[in-house]
């Protein structure tokens, strides 16, 4: 903590400024009274003429900087001329020699001419510079520049007295001039350390009241009983300090609900599956944006003892910090009881009597529950209240609704769900895929807030996209609607899921067969990854790639590695997906990094007497597909390490990881599908490169 300055109290320096101030005043009037001749009165009215002219130099060269003086400076003069009839004029001209202060408001503007017959004379007192006494028959004028802070000389400033008052004064002066000067010399001075006194007194308990306030104490008031400036202030710092006390509570209480919506956030955010997941031919994806910070639509994938897999999307009514706990408790009953039923709409209706006692009159829940066979294609499903899923059939390129009756989950009471519900099956081919959704979509209104997205436009972007996969089905739509809208948070929770079939696999043609990933061709290589590999999606931030170890822990082939080759290949994967988080999407966490393991990259070319480990995961490929910023890389070169700058810079060794790890990367930017890098793992090769780095 700095030292306080020293402080001088501003009653001393008030009372003392005052009391010199007149003192110099009036000792230099009585000086020039001393003078008992009419020269020595004379020179005395010389003298004030000279300080008037000087005072209204000092207050005009403030107004004249201003864009309108004459609102400053004619009221002035004319209170000078007012209440000193001696004064023959008082004139304040700008630079330009024009009037800016005139008795006369009709004078201002207009050039000035000086009254003829006047001379300069000697002055009783030195003159500073372009100051000049001037004297006539009839007047005595002192003329006085005005001159800014900087010295730049921007006006004039005259005041003219008439020479008949002199002679009028004389006589008087001499006898009395003496006498009065002393005696207010006397009184001002006393009055002037009595009032300056009084007047401040009150600023030493405002100035305890503020250093209190400023060591934190806000609930001790200043008490001071006063009716100046300086009482009105004193009840503007202790209302402050009120305003304050109740502004720290809010904005603790701010913070506390801060807090507690961002561990709901994270708790919804646990509560949903964590990117694709692959079910048998089937993969499952969803996506959600919320419309608040926390939002009330749930979806699931629940996996059931016999290999089936139980898909469930909900919407509470509401929105919110109460949606979301009603989703919770929903969520939280839905994985007790999946298990136990064999009906969805058995399993509905008895979430409904869970939940019957939690939600209020008015709440509801629209839900979809299907079970999937992976094995058949065949889905079991039951709808209470939720927007008809759609379809789409490979073999036609038409989308279809799957519509039902039953009414929402608490919407009427009596077991009026049990009535309306009815299980329904649907059958899915190859290439066939299932898109669940809440209203958040097609309800999505355009920037006018005329129009509705609309369940034809979500059958176009289906059908559209509908041939890459589940997964491009989900992006497509999001960002549809995203794009529609136009508004960074949606007016409605959005959210999908989409469990697609893959298609049969035929055989590709013969470019398709490589020994490495030079030779592959990356949009061929990409559509069998899609509809053969194994998918994961991750969020544009770095955080979300720590679910690329558990991953690569349950891809086919890659979890049967060595732990130590697992986490190599980790590190290499992770510094790929990294640079497409931070620098092709900028920053930008609303996209999305697709990975693929597709196990058999290299087809029929493939050694079949070669079935070990090393050789199964050496005829596999990681696809990696981005959206990202494209770039052009330059050919790699190793990092010096023996460098000592490159040792300093710590950094920027993700390249080395990647190349010294990996056999091949490749990079195919700005193809149809986005960018491109096909890279492939050889553990027998990584073996021999650490024992050849260990041995150098």
């Amino acid at each position: 903590m700095s030292a306080k300055p020293a402080v001088i109290s501003m009653r001393w320096v008030l009372t003392g400024a005052t009391v010199i101030l007149l003192t110099a005043a009036v000792v230099g009037v009585g000086a020039v009274s001393e003078q008992h001749t009419r020269l020595a009165l004379t020179r005395e009215l010389e003298t004030r003429l000279l300080l008037e002219a000087r005072n209204l130099s000092l207050t005009g060269a403030g107004a004249l900087l201003t864009g309108l003086p004459e609102l400053t400076l004619h009221p002035l003069v004319r209170t000078m001329q007012t209440e000193r009839p001696e004064l023959a004029f008082v004139v304040v001209l700008d630079h330009r020699g024009l009037i800016q202060g005139h008795v006369d408001a009709r004078q201002l503007g207009q050039p000035y001419a000086m009254p003829a017959g006047l001379t300069p004379v000697p002055s009783p007192v030195p003159l500073a510079a372009g100051e000049r006494l001037l004297a006539g028959p009839q007047l005595l004028v002192v003329e006085a520049p005005i001159t800014s802070a900087e010295g730049q000389h921007v006006g004039t400033a005259l005041v003219g007295m008439k020479r008949a008052y002199i002679d009028r004064t004389v006589a008087a002066a001499r006898r009395s001039l003496m006498v009065i000067l002393a005696g207010v010399l006397t009184l001002g001075i006393a009055l002037a350390l009595v009032f300056m006194s009084m007047l401040l007194r009150p600023i030493g308990a405002l100035r305890a009241g503020l250093e209190r306030i400023g060591r934190g104490d806000l609930s001790t008031p200043i008490r001071m009983s006063d009716h100046t400036e300086l009482g009105m202030l004193v009840t503007t710092v202790n209302e402050m300090s009120a305003q304050l006390v109740v502004a720290q509570r809010e904005a603790v209480e701010r913070e506390r609900l801060k807090r507690e919506v961002e561990i709901a956030r994270e708790i919804q955010t646990r509560l949903l599956p964590a990117g694709p997941h692959a079910v048998g031919d089937f993969v499952v994806g969803g996506w959600q944006r919320a419309a608040a910070e926390v939002g009330g639509d749930y979806y699931d994938l629940l996996t059931l003892p016999d290999g089936r897999v139980g898909l469930a999307i909900a919407d509470v009514a509401g929105k919110g910090l109460g949606g979301c706990l009603v989703m919770s408790m929903l969520s939280a009953a839905l994985r007790g009881a999946h298990a136990r039923f064999e009906s969805p709409a058995a399993l509905l209706v008895s979430l409904e009597e869970h939940l019957a006692t939690t939600l209020r009159r008015g709440e509801f829940i629209t839900m979809f529950y299907g079970v999937l066979d992976p094995a058949s294609g065949r889905m079991v499903w039951a709808s209470a209240g939720h927007t008809p899923p759609l379809v789409y059939r490979a073999g036609t390129g038409e989308v279809e609704a799957l519509a039902s009756r039953g009414i929402p989950l608490g919407a009427l009471p009596g077991g009026r769900l049990r009535l309306s519900l009815a299980d329904r099956t649907v059958d899915l081919g190859p290439g066939d895929l299932v898109v669940l959704f809440t209203d958040g979509f097609h309800e999505a209104f355009d920037p006018s807030g005329n129009e509705q997205f609309g369940i034809d436009r979500m059958r176009e972007v289906i059908a559209e996209h509908a041939a890459r996969g589940g997964e491009a089905v989900v992006e497509a739509l999001h960002q549809a609607v995203e794009q529609w809208s136009g508004l960074e948070l949606p007016a409605d929770d959005e959210t999908l899921l989409v469990a697609g079939r893959r298609a049969r696999v035929v055989a590709l043609p013969r470019p398709m067969v490589a020994h490495n990933a030079r030779q592959l061709d990356p949009l061929e290589t990409l559509l069998r990854a899609e509809a053969q590999g194994h998918p994961i999606r991750f969020a544009a931030t770095l955080a979300s790639l720590e679910a690329l170890e558990p991953w690569i822990d349950g891809s086919p082939g890659l979890g049967e590695l060595p732990a130590s080759e697992r986490m190599q290949l980790a590190s290499a994967l992770y510094e790929a997906l990294a640079n497409v988080v931070e620098h092709g999407y900028a920053g930008d966490t609303t996209q999305r990094v697709d990975l693929w393991w597709l196990a058999d990259a290299r087809g029929s070319d493939t050694d079949a007497a070669d079935t070990g480990l090393d050789a199964r995961v050496r005829a596999g490929c990681f696809v990696l597909r981005d959206h990202g910023r494209p770039f052009h890389p330059d050919p790699w070169h190793p990092t010096d390490l023996s460098d000592p700058a490159a040792r300093r810079r710590g950094r920027g060794l993700g390249l080395d990881i990647m190349h010294l790890t990996l056999s091949d990367v490749i990079y195919h930017p700005g193809t149809e599908a986005g960018n491109v890098t096909l890279m492939t793992f050889d553990p027998e090769r990584n073996r021999e490169t650490r024992k050849e780095r260990r041995h150098a």
